[in-house]
């Protein structure tokens, strides 16, 4: 009677180590997902900001930048005769 008290007791407690082994794994793989989601997301973000940031420059750049130089020297640039 004894020793099935002790069996009972072990294959208890060996249950409710195995069922909190998997709940552990199954916390760890769904931990793993949420971090390979964000990871992508965070991605995504930073190439999104990085290409609005690079379009806006440019965009920025070419409605106020600096004005055209002229390609070479113009006459009234030439100098004069008179020095």
């Amino acid at each position: 009677m004894a020793s099935d008290d002790l069996h009972s007791d072990w294959a208890a407690w060996l249950d409710a180590e195995l069922a909190e082994a998997e709940a552990a794994a199954l916390r760890a793989h769904r931990r793993e997902g949420l971090e390979r989601r964000l990871k992508r997301l965070l991605a995504w973000t930073g190439a999104v900001t990085l290409a609005a940031g690079l379009g806006f420059g440019l965009v920025y750049t070419a409605q106020h930048g600096p004005a055209p130089r002229p390609a070479g020297p113009t006459a009234s640039a030439a100098p004069t005769p008179e020095g």
